[in-house]
Formats: structure tokens, C-alpha cells, sequence
């Protein structure tokens, strides 16, 4: 079996080509490489822009039974359950399958099928030195060659359609021509590095043309019937050992090339509308053919488009939702004349042929296979990933969240949980995904989490299964991406992701794109998101699920651990943790998951939350004899507290426990633990964090002396308020001639990167630990410093000015922090942030109300303080200054 290469070079015309007869373009690379095999001088694309005519050409069916017939980005999400692509049919046959895109923008080619997806950066202008010739695209020219199946690879070079990075709305023919010159050398060296040989066959076209010498916006605007040359006639060249070359001016279809390459290499037939050019490859007369191209001016699916064009040779015949529209003769040159009506035998022809294929043909390709005697199944592959989705209520997040879970890289299916009593989740999924034909909708009604994910599990039928959030969005390679990581480290039980925070969208579309695409157009564009990395999340699980709701494992391997665990705290950090015995947890560092919920970093199911008996727990270290003197008078202090449900951990370190267990005896009154730890001052703080049942977490040093109304003035401030996170009052410093200085609590990650701080004053909801784990820092002198940055890195603290604390120390535990404090929680604080000085984050609010460019402008004197005071520190954190670039024009 022979190799398939199949390189497509987006927006390249073949009047624009010197080996294609053209009187403009000068000779180049790619005619030196096209004119070595069976050149095509004429194809017809299915439509005027890669979204419609790469799922055409791939499936080889015309575009209205693909469901993507719009050129906007987002009927990408149209694409058709029902739909096979010749990817599938290699695959279906032993081959290994790749794509590559020079540009990560968006995926127009179909998605399943490919055992790996990849691409570039973004745009060009995000390429390294403007040259998609790259490292990147190397290594994937290394993987496809060191496959050890035959392979079947697509290539979709983007230097013309990125118009070498200087977009502009109307393009000159000199400047196309100059462009095109630039693309002709990186396809060389794409060749040369490919190095096609006897095993390989090779195909070389385009997508589609474009339109040049006019404003090609309001081209499009005032003619969206436009099926131009320039727009649907491009080029195809066969090149292979045995093939000789030669030029055919004849109309061939892009439907065409699929069947043909199939043919070509397994003699198989494709069963779809396109031909095999098999028998014309071998010196055999080119069949007449009638190619057609197809679109609609709205994002509706529909068989019968909106627009149409039929052409044989010069002649074309365009069709206006389903009726005869004008026909012209395209030899004429720009001034053409509607010959409709004049009864001439080819307006009967094309009338018939339409009439025929589109109005009496198959409306959906089911329909088509059946007529052929082809099921889905004959050919597609088994599905790759099962998608677990707990879902309570309908709204339109979870529509999002649907839609993005459909709009996957692999073979998935959604199994779809549903909770909703009232029944309108289960009326919405009928009546928007009835053709979805990977959406399991299960009835799990009055069913615990728990439960629900069991039932789910037992139906899951891939080696793979991820549990998903219904409150998220997810790029296209969130399944991809966190089976990679199985894929390449055998030993994994457990991947999970980052999550983007979105500040708010205005792009006007819900296609999301994998997470380099929606990076660049949420924060380069808008400055309109940021991404958490997460830390070692394994260490939380027993207590902790840092990971979050979203998460990959093995299917199998769960099952016979026996399924998703019981727990009246929190199903998924149990079950995540009993995997974590069997193996590694593995986290993938891309942005996967996308929440619009300013109070998290890791995903959540929306499960009721848990009542709680207690509101707060008062944790309170104890470091010795001196801290043991002062025990009676801070009990008797909280004592007086006006907040009663309120729990006093004291965290001993020293082995005299039976001092502070007498001392705790004489408040009856109050709810006082003991906790016992011996080792680092960070394990002990930990063992308050773990041993505390309270909705809150309160840090106190017992040398703090808490004013009556400390605790309810803090809880006024939080309680039953759901975007509130965490509040932090102000306190009195008393120094040794007992003058009290008002220390002013701070709120913001920018402020605490610039000035040492500690948790005194702090309460916080007890599952942010969720999002930023446990103690971990190895000095004592930054444990309360850091976990307060960390804590203020989910939202910023709601500040009460008012001292409501006396302090005797200047921080909390006789903590010292020093200059090498400073340097690691910097550092670390950069690395959560991804490795860069994300602005946008340390300026969240301030992004949310202004747009991205008049947020820049007018903090830039502020941003600039605050990098200034971090570039001072001294430290070489590597790390990037991350900042929007422009803000997108409307």
C-alpha cells in the first residue's frame, strides 16, 4: 500500500499559475514541481472559501449534504454526523492518518478520521520570523515519515491566504503575484523536507481562488451568488511513479480527487459523487463533467442552498434556493450576458443535471450511502472517546457546552446525564440534536453524582472517558489533547487540563477552535481571558480536588477499580484519588476548558453545594512555651466573639500536647481540636486545612487579639454572596511602646507582588483550595505570603478598611520573609500565570469594563510601576509579559 500525500495551498488560483496557461504569472517553484505529473488546469472547487469547500472535497458529496455551506467560521460546527471522509476510508483500511495546517486559526478540514491533528501558530504573524517553514511543522514532517503504517497525510499551506501577514480588504494582481512567489518557495522547501519518492502518492491543489483588483468584502456583499473563476477554478496535479506527465485542460470537479487517490492506492471505490480520474491517469480520455458549487448566506442547514452554481467547461448556470437564476458564458470575460431563456441545449443540460443531483437527488448522505449499499459503520472507526456530562437544568451555557463537546477532534460520543426533573433539558435535545448521531441522552433523574457517572461509565464504549462540566465550553482538542498524554506516557491513570477564565466575548460567534486559536482571538485580539496553570494537583486529591471536574482515564481501568467513588463531599476527588494509587496523574499545560466564573480556576460540576454545620474554623498554629501562655487569653478572646458557629483548630508542633488539651478543657463553650504534627511547618499548616469543617477558613496568630464583631462583619461581607470569594479586613500593628499603626489590608495579586502580606485578616471559602491546593512552599517564611497571592490569583479580596484586629507581631507565625521570599513567590506566581506577566489577570477588573486597547491606555503608567518594582526584584524568571496587542474593529 502506497503512501497519500495531499498538499493543499489555500487561495491559489490557476489563472495565477505560469504552467496553467496564465499570461500574468511567472514561472515558479510550483510549476516546476506540478508540471512533474498529470496537471488539472481546470478543477472546480465546491466553493469559494476553505469552510465550504474542504469538508466537500474530503467527503467528495457537494457541499448541501455536508451541513458547512457558509463561509463564516462558525458552520464548522454544521459539519454532519452521517458525513464519511476519505481520512476515515484510509483509516478504515490500515492507514495512519495526519493533517497539518500552517495556521491554528481555525479547522476547516473535517476532524474525524485523524489518529493526529495538528498545526502551527495561530497566524503568521504569530510564526516564529514570519516563515511557516518552522521547527514545528519539521517535526511534524519527522513524525509522518517515522510512521510505521502506511500513511495518508494532508498539508494546508497558508502563506497566501495569510497574504504573507499583511491583511488588507482589496488586493492588486501584482501584489497576489509577489505573495504567491513567497508561497512557491516555502511549498519548495516543504517538498524538498517531504521528499517524495516511489511509495508515495502525490497530490497538489488548492482550495479555493479569490478575487483581486476589488474590495473583495463588498464583493461578496453585493454579489453572494459570486461562483466567479477566480473564485471556485483552481488546480490538481497527480504525481506518482508510473504516472506520466502531462497537462489536461478539461473540467474535473475537487470531488473528484478523494475517489481517485483511493483508487489509486487500494483500488477501493469511495461510493459518494465524485468520480475515480483513475482510467484518465492512465492515459484514458477525461470524462465530460459538470461541476457545481454551493452556499448560504445564513448559518442554516439545508439541503437546497441558498445559492448555486452548475459550470461545464465556460458555461455556468446559477440557481437561487432551488430556481434557475441566469446562466453566462464565461468566455465572454467580464462583460457577460444572461443567456437564460434563449433555449440553448446546454441551459437544459446543466438544468437537468442540477435538477437531478440537488432537487431530486439524496438530501442527506445516509441517504446516498443506502442507494449505494454503503452503512456509516462499514467504514468509520469505533469510537475513541466516551464524554460523561452530568447535566441539572437547561440554559443556554449548557447549549455552548453541548455544541463545543460535538465539535471534537477523534471519535466521541456525549453521554448526556440527565438530572432535569422538569423534563426541558430532554425537549431541547430532541428538538436541536435529533441528527446527532453520537448524543446518548440517559434519563438519571433523582440520581446522586455519583450514581449518575456509574451509568454512565457502563455505557461508555471507548478506551478512553472524560468527565465534563456542564457550565464550561471546551476547545476542539480537549479530548485530543489529554489522550496524548496516555498515548506517550504509558504509565498515566489520570490527565486533566488548564482552564481559560473568560473576562467577557465579543466575538460575535460561538466556534471556539482548539485553545491556541481561541487564545489569539480572546486575549491578543480582546485581552479578554487568561489561563491557569495548575500546580502539583496529586498532593491535594485527598482532600483537595485540584484537578477539578474535568479529567480523562482509561475506561476500563476505572471500571475495575470499581467506578466513580462514593463520597458526601466530593465524588471526583475521591474517585481521582483512588485512581492516583494506581498510577500517575498527568497534567496536559494547554487551556482545554473555558469557564466564564470569576470565583473558580479548576471546573466544577454545579452540584447543590453542601450545607455545612459550621461557618468558620479559626486555625491557630502553635509554636512552643511562649505560644502556650498565651492560649487562655486569645480562647477567652474568641470566646466573646458576637459569630458562635465558629470551630478552633490549634495546630500543635511541640511534644507537650497535654498542656494545651488541659488549657482547651476550661471553654466548654467553644468547639476546640487539637492537632498533633511533628515535621515542616508547611505540614502542619496542612493538617488544619485538612482536619477543618467549616464553610470558611480563618488564619489567626495567638498573639492577635480579634475585636467582638471581627468574625460576623467578615461573614457579612461573604456569606450566601456567590461572586464573593474572600474578604480581608484591616488591623492595628501595636508596636513595643504600644502605639497602634493602621495597617491597610490589601486585595490585589499586583499589590501583593510588590509588598510582603499574610493571611491576617483573611477569610475565604474553604474550596478555593480546589483551585490553588495546599501549602507546598518549602521556607516558613512565605507560607501565609504566598497562599494569600495564590488565593487572591482566583478574585480579587472584598476589602473592609476597618482595623478589626490588633496585632503584636508584624506577620502571622513570627514569620521573616526575605528578599529570597520574595524571589519565589514571584516566581511561582509567574508560573501559575503560565510563565508570563499576564497584565489582563493583575488587571482583571479593569479589562472587564474597558475594551482592550482603552484598558491598556489607561493603565499604562500603573502596569509599568508594577513591572518596574518586579524587574527591580532582581530575580530571572525567563517569563514573558503577556499583554493584548489591538483591539479587534467591529
Amino acid at each position: 500500500m502506497k503512501n497519500i500525500i495531499w498538499i493543499v495551498i489555500d487561495t491559489l488560483r490557476s489563472d495565477m499559475l505560469a504552467s496553467c496557461l496564465s499570461e500574468t504569472a511567472v514561472y515558479n517553484e510550483i510549476d516546476e514541481i506540478i508540471e512533474q505529473g498529470i496537471l488539472f488546469t481546470d478543477v472546480m472547487t465546491s466553493g469559494g472559501s476553505t469552510r465550504i469547500s474542504a469538508p466537500s472535497y474530503f467527503s467528495s458529496l457537494r457541499p448541501g449534504l455536508t451541513g458547512m455551506i457558509h463561509h463564516g467560521v462558525q458552520t464548522i460546527r454544521n459539519f454532519k454526523d452521517d458525513v464519511l471522509t476519505v481520512t476515515e476510508y484510509f483509516k478504515h483500511y490500515g492507514y495512519q492518518t495526519f493533517r497539518w495546517d500552517d495556521s491554528s486559526l481555525d479547522s476547516c478540514q473535517p476532524k474525524r478520521g485523524f489518529d493526529v491533528f495538528e498545526s502551527g501558530y495561530p497566524t503568521l504573524e504569530h510564526t516564529p520570523h514570519r516563515n511557516y517553514d518552522n521547527d514545528r511543522r519539521d517535526a511534524f514532517i519527522a513524525r509522518v515519515r517515522q510512521s510505521k503504517k502506511p500513511f495518508f497525510v494532508n498539508f494546508h499551506l497558508d502563506y497566501i491566504h495569510d497574504f504573507g501577514g499583511n491583511q488588507k480588504t482589496s488586493w492588486t494582481t501584482d501584489e497576489y503575484l509577489k505573495v504567491v512567489s513567497r508561497q512557491a518557495k516555502d511549498f519548495k522547501a516543504l517538498w524538498d523536507k517531504i521528499a517524495p519518492g516511489p511509495e508515495d502518492i502525490v497530490v497538489v491543489t488548492s482550495d479555493h481562488g479569490c478575487v483581486l483588483d476589488e474590495n473583495y468584502i463588498e464583493y461578496d456583499k453585493s454579489m453572494p451568488w459570486g461562483f466567479a473563476n477566480n473564485k471556485t477554478r483552481v488546480f490538481a496535479s497527480f504525481i506518482a511513479e508510473g504516472l506520466t506527465p502531462s497537462k489536461k485542460h478539461e473540467l474535473i470537479r475537487s470531488i473528484d480527487i478523494a475517489p481517485t487517490l483511493l483508487d489509486l492506492a487500494l483500488g477501493k471505490e469511495m461510493k459518494a459523487q465524485g468520480i475515480s480520474l483513475k482510467s484518465v491517469l492512465q492515459g484514458g480520455p477525461v470524462p465530460e463533467l459538470i461541476g457545481i458549487s454551493e452556499r448560504n448566506v445564513s448559518f442554516d442547514v439545508t439541503s437546497v442552498t441558498d445559492y448555486a452554481c452548475v459550470r461545464k467547461q465556460d458555461w455556468a448556470f446559477y440557481f437561487h434556493k432551488g430556481e434557475p437564476m441566469a446562466l453566462y458564458d464565461n468566455s465572454e470575460g467580464t462583460n457577460v450576458t444572461d443567456h437564460m431563456g434563449e433555449g440553448l441545449p446546454v441551459e437544459e443540460e446543466l438544468l437537468n443535471f442540477y435538477r437531478e443531483l440537488v432537487l431530486e437527488g439524496p438530501q442527506t448522505a445516509t441517504e446516498l450511502y443506502e442507494q449505494a449499499g454503503l452503512s456509516i459503520s462499514d467504514i468509520r472507526s469505533e469510537v475513541e472517546a466516551s464524554i460523561l456530562l452530568p447535566v441539572y437544568i437547561w440554559n443556554d451555557e449548557v447549549r455552548l457546552c453541548i455544541d463545543a463537546l460535538l465539535d471534537q477532534i477523534l471519535n466521541t460520543e456525549l453521554i448526556l446525564l440527565d438530572a432535569d426533573g422538569s423534563g426541558e433539558v430532554e425537549k431541547e435535545i430532541k428538538a436541536k440534536y435529533n441528527d446527532r448521531l453520537y448524543l446518548l441522552h440517559v434519563d438519571a433523574k433523582d440520581l446522586p453524582l455519583q450514581k449518575m457517572l456509574n451509568k454512565g461509565l457502563e455505557l461508555a464504549k471507548a478506551p478512553f472517558t472524560v468527565t465534563a462540566s456542564p457550565d464550561c465550553q471546551y476547545t476542539e482538542n480537549f479530548c485530543y489533547s489529554l489522550r496524548e498524554m496516555f498515548l506517550s506516557k504509558t504509565d498515566t491513570v489520570l490527565s486533566y487540563p488548564n482552564m481559560k477564565r473568560l473576562i467577557s466575548d465579543n466575538r460575535e460567534m460561538e466556534y471556539i477552535g482548539n485553545d491556541d486559536c481561541f487564545d489569539e482571538l480572546m486575549f491578543s485580539r480582546l485581552g479578554s481571558i487568561f489561563e491557569h496553570k495548575t500546580a502539583t494537583a496529586a498532593y491535594s486529591l485527598p482532600h483537595f480536588n485540584e484537578v477539578g471536574a474535568c479529567a480523562m482515564f482509561e475506561t476500563e481501568t476505572l471500571r475495575n477499580a470499581g467506578g466513580f467513588s462514593a463520597s458526601a463531599t466530593d465524588v471526583l476527588a475521591k474517585t481521582w484519588h483512588k485512581l492516583n494509587r494506581l498510577g500517575r496523574v498527568r497534567h496536559v499545560n494547554k487551556g482545554l476548558v473555558i469557564s466564564k466564573d470569576r470565583t473558580i480556576l479548576r471546573p466544577v460540576i454545579p452540584t447543590p453545594e453542601k450545607e455545612h454545620g459550621l461557618k468558620v474554623s479559626i486555625i491557630v498554629p502553635l509554636n512552643g512555651a511562649a505560644d502556650h501562655k498565651l492560649l487562655p487569653m486569645f480562647l477567652t478572646m474568641l470566646s466573646k466573639q458576637t459569630e458562635k458557629s465558629i470551630e478552633v483548630l490549634l495546630l500543635n508542633q511541640t511534644a507537650d500536647a497535654n498542656i494545651i488539651t488541659a488549657l482547651a478543657n476550661n471553654f466548654p463553650e467553644l468547639n476546640i481540636r487539637t492537632i498533633n504534627r511533628t515535621g515542616e511547618f508547611h505540614d502542619l499548616l496542612n493538617s488544619g486545612l485538612y482536619a477543618a469543617r467549616g464553610k470558611y477558613i480563618f488564619w489567626s496568630d495567638i498573639s492577635d487579639k480579634l475585636l467582638p464583631h471581627c468574625l460576623s462583619s467578615l461573614l457579612k461581607q461573604i456569606d450566601y454572596k456567590t461572586d464573593v470569594t474572600a474578604v480581608k479586613c484591616g488591623h492595628f500593628l501595636q508596636n513595643a511602646s504600644n502605639m497602634a499603626n493602621d495597617v491597610q489590608p490589601m486585595g490585589q495579586v499586583r499589590e501583593m507582588l510588590c509588598e510582603v502580606c499574610d493571611l491576617r485578616g483573611l477569610l475565604y471559602k474553604r474550596r478555593l483550595h480546589n483551585d490553588i491546593g495546599i501549602f507546598r512552599a518549602p521556607n516558613d517564611n512565605e507560607q501565609g505570603w504566598y497562599m494569600c497571592v495564590r488565593l487572591a490569583l482566583v478574585k480579587p479580596f472584598e476589602i473592609i478598611e476597618e482595623p478589626l484586629i490588633i496585632a503584636g507581631r508584624t506577620f502571622q507565625f513570627n514569620m521573616q520573609p526575605s528578599i529570597e521570599s520574595y524571589h519565589r513567590i514571584l516566581r511561582s506566581s509567574i508560573s501559575s500565570m503560565g510563565n508570563t506577566i499576564d497584565l489582563v489577570r493583575l488587571y482583571e477588573d479593569d479589562f472587564r469594563h474597558h475594551r482592550a486597547d482603552q484598558a491598556r491606555y489607561i493603565l499604562e503608567d500603573e502596569m509599568m510601576l508594577t513591572l518596574e518594582l518586579i524587574n527591580k526584584s532582581g530575580i530571572n524568571s525567563g517569563a514573558l509579559l503577556r499583554v493584548p496587542k489591538v483591539q479587534i474593529a467591529k
